[in-house]
Parts: C-alpha cells; sequence; structure tokens
C-alpha cells in the first residue's frame, strides 16, 4: 500500500527524494489539468506544472501539514497560472469541460453544442483571471468552497461571493449568444 501524502511530505522534509519523486508521481495530472484550464496550452501548462514542483521542492521545509498537499500545490499552481495570465498580451481560448451525454445526438444538436463550448471558451477566455480561476475550480472542476478559499487564500464566504460575481460575469458575457438562440 503507498504512503499517505503526510508519510511522503515528512520523509521529503527530511530530504528523501524518492519521497518527493512519489508525491510528484501523484499529484502531477492534476496539477496539469488544473493548469490546462487556467492557461489552455499543453506546453504552458507543462511549465506550471514543472515550475509548480520546482516550488514546492524548494518551499517543502515551509510547508506544516495544517492543509492537506494537495490544496498547498493547487495554490501554488493557479498563483503560478495567474502570474503567467498577467503577462501575457494575447487573448487565449480557455478550455471548458464538455460532459458528453450517453444518447447519439443529432448533427444539429453536436453544431449547436460545439458552438455553445466554442462561445463559452471565448467568454472565459475574456474574463479576468481571478473570475476564471474561480469558474474552473468550482464550476469545472467541483471543488468545494472549502478548499477553493485554501487554495486562493481567503475565507469561506469570499471565495461563495467571488464564485457568484464570476458566474453572473460568465452569464452576462454569454447572454448575447443564448438570447441569439
Amino acid at each position: 500500500m503507498a504512503d499517505s501524502d503526510k508519510e511522503l511530505v515528512s520523509r521529503a522534509q527530511a530530504g528523501d527524494l524518492q519521497a518527493f519523486d512519489a508525491l510528484v508521481s501523484i499529484h502531477q495530472a492534476r496539477v496539469f489539468a488544473l493548469a490546462r484550464r487556467m492557461l489552455s496550452n499543453d506546453d504552458d501548462a507543462a511549465d506550471v506544472q514543472q515550475e509548480t514542483f520546482v516550488r514546492a521542492w524548494r518551499s517543502l521545509r515551509k510547508f506544516r501539514c495544517d492543509a492537506e498537499f494537495a490544496t498547498w500545490l493547487h495554490r501554488i499552481t493557479v498563483n503560478l497560472c495567474l502570474t503567467r495570465r498577467r503577462r501575457e498580451t494575447a487573448v487565449e481560448n480557455s478550455y471548458f469541460a464538455d460532459a458528453v451525454s450517453g444518447a447519439e445526438p443529432s448533427a444539429a444538436a453536436m453544431l449547436e453544442k460545439a458552438e455553445l463550448a466554442a462561445e463559452t471558451r471565448k467568454a472565459l477566455a475574456e474574463m479576468p483571471a481571478n473570475h476564471r480561476v474561480l469558474i474552473v475550480l468550482r464550476e469545472i472542476e467541483g471543488r468545494p468552497f472549502e478548499e477553493i478559499a485554501r487554495i486562493l487564500g481567503c475565507s469561506e464566504s469570499s471565495a461563495r461571493t467571488r464564485a457568484c460575481r464570476a458566474r453572473n460575469m460568465l452569464r452576462q458575457k454569454m447572454k448575447p449568444y443564448l438570447t441569439a438562440t
């Protein structure tokens, strides 16, 4: 049976590189997925993923284990993504998870769904990064507000309020498309 995160963190803090490698193996896919959703580019996401683990290794001795290791990693990832987005001059399309139903949709329904997904990606890309991160964490990844608050370093009520504002902003951006159909 694999060691728990807490045990692996403790061993890694003592200098055990294999323990840190195990933590990387456990968490790298989720860190990449979060970065990919925030940046909508595999290369940028891979860079952020690597930088997340470099920063985690450098700061591991400061990690107090009062939060989940995954939450701490996600906070590092979000901060790196927000910093990267602030530096960008061009607006990129954001990734939006699109759930597929089990039934065979018609060609018209597939086209409409693709158009809606494209409009949603466009609207997300136009949103400020601090709002987009809330949409990604809450609406796409389904994270609880308690965890979002820890990731963003704010209170749970603040996370709820910010998420409400972000949803309203997205709704406003989507309004022309939704009323046109």
